[in-house]
């Protein structure tokens, strides 16, 4: 949508500016995002809804521990247990 060469983008465009490339292209889409949508040649695409419920993302599978092995995995790793943070 710029009319750089992927060489330019490769030696100036870091993460953050991309990031800022893509905030100003959602206020201000480029003229052939624009005509697209207009000529009915792109679907506009709808929000996908992320789950209230930030658990139910299964994003990494994932079990729950019993406070007691937590402990445990913690103290053979080696780090303080709560067990150890209630004893003076």
């Amino acid at each position: 949508m710029t009319g750089w060469t992927w060489e330019h983008v490769a030696e100036h465009v870091d993460l953050p500016r991309l990031a800022q490339l893509r905030r100003h292209w959602r206020q201000f889409p480029p003229l052939p995002i624009l005509v697209g949508h207009y000529l009915g040649a792109i679907k506009q695409e709808a929000p996908t809804e992320a789950p209230a419920d930030p658990l139910a993302q299964d994003l990494i599978p994932a079990q729950r521990l019993p406070a007691a092995d937590f402990d445990a995995a913690l103290a053979a790793l080696g780090l303080p247990t709560q067990a150890s943070k209630d004893t003076p």
